[in-house]
């Protein structure tokens, strides 16, 4: 699989054309000799968002501050663009790309791994000048921000600076508690970015109510292929946040949790709904499938929250929080009767039959009455 990438400084965009290899190991190690130990450090640190290199080496650059030079050294320069074009194409290919599956292309299910449905060259990734300028901001600074904040408007980043900070996200979720990226993660980019809080909903519990991840880039294009090759990723972290609420205990963590899955699956489902590819959601609908067993019960959701003394309404709040996961299967039946409707010569015929394939594969209507079932039982009103 060939991909044409791009890392750019200021306006200047250079190519990058991605092959089997990757520059780390014994080549990374020669080639690291010619560069400074600023630049050691950011390759090091690029390497862990990459996930080529381990939390425990990243840490201690995470936390030391290192003073950036005033510029990077071409030799540096090429290793990060390189590094860049090759890691996050074998991350994609690894994680869900390889995988034969049916998406959307141009109103029609296509079936194939990542590269087969759609042609390679139309798989381009640009990295901006914002890239490098985070890069050589978190090897020089504390994620904290505390002494000098990085910030960038999300509408300004490329998909290739939003993916590199979707893994740069993911790492740093890694390296708690000894890490403090709560202000950074506060912040735009981070805000308002949709994969963050797709991946990671409990991160944005404290977001301003004014807040709404865009998942305008996600939903087409190759920012919708990216998505595709996520699927398993989100799977799994959907499947482990919902299996981690029956450990907490305060409601206030629960009401907060759940009030970020809320905002982050609205947006979401309006976004692919608008752009009818539903099919984008399928990891939701796995994740309900693993989740909504025949033997799911409602402590599953709350079994340790600590709720006596409070209100009826308070109750009520708490528990719809807890069941924000579950609550989405009407609307995913709601688009499966719809699919019902829609005939062949109609133009939404193939994204509907696609819908409701996955529907009937994961049995769908099953796993509604079982959420609505949990919910039922969860119900305040009734404990009285």
């Amino acid at each position: 699989m060939q991909l044409l990438h791009h890392v750019g400084a200021d306006e200047k965009v250079l190519p990058i054309f991605c092959d089997r290899g990757f520059p780390y190991d014994d080549e990374m190690d020669t080639k690291l000799r010619a560069v400074s130990r600023f630049e050691a450090n950011l390759l090091r640190l690029l390497g862990f968002f990459l996930r080529r290199e381990p939390p425990e080496r990243a840490l201690p650059l995470l936390e030391n501050q290192c003073s950036a030079p005033p510029c990077l050294q071409r030799s540096a320069v090429e290793l990060i663009r390189d590094a860049l074009g090759k890691g996050c194409v074998q991350l994609l290919a690894r994680g869900g790309g390889w995988r034969r599956e049916r998406f959307l292309r141009q109103g029609r299910a296509v079936e194939g791994r990542l590269w087969e449905r759609t042609a390679p060259h139309e798989l381009g990734l640009t990295f901006s000048a914002h890239t490098m300028r985070f890069l050589i901001w978190i090897t020089a600074n504390r994620p904290d921000g505390a002494n000098r904040p990085w910030r960038a408007s999300h509408d300004d980043l490329t998909l290739g600076d939003l993916l590199l900070l979707y893994f740069a996200h993911d790492g740093l979720c890694k390296l708690r508690p000894g890490l403090n990226a709560t202000k950074l993660l506060g912040e735009e980019p981070f805000v308002r970015h949709a994969l963050c809080w797709l991946a990671h909903p409990g991160d944005y519990s404290l977001a301003p109510s004014s807040v709404r991840p865009n998942f305008a880039p996600w939903t087409n294009g190759v920012g919708a292929c990216i998505l595709e090759a996520l699927q398993p990723e989100l799977e799994r972290r959907w499947i482990a946040v919902e299996s981690s609420k029956a450990r907490l205990a305060d409601p206030q963590v629960m009401l907060a949790l759940g009030a970020a899955q809320e905002r982050g699956l609205t947006a979401f489902l309006d976004a692919i709904e608008r752009e009818g590819r539903m099919d984008l959601a399928r990891f939701l609908l796995r994740s309900s499938a693993a989740l909504l067993g025949p033997n799911a019960r409602p402590e599953m959701w709350t079994e340790r929250l600590h709720l006596a003394g409070w209100r009826l309404a308070d109750r009520a709040a708490i528990y719809r929080a807890a069941t924000t996961f579950l609550r989405t299967m009407d609307r995913f039946q709601s688009w499966e009767r719809r699919a019902r409707g829609i005939g062949y010569l109609d133009d939404e015929y193939a994204a509907s039959q696609l819908w409701k394939a996955d529907w009937e594969q994961v049995q769908g209507d099953i796993l509604t009455e079982r959420a609505r079932a949990i919910v039922k039982q969860l119900d305040p009103i009734q404990e009285a």
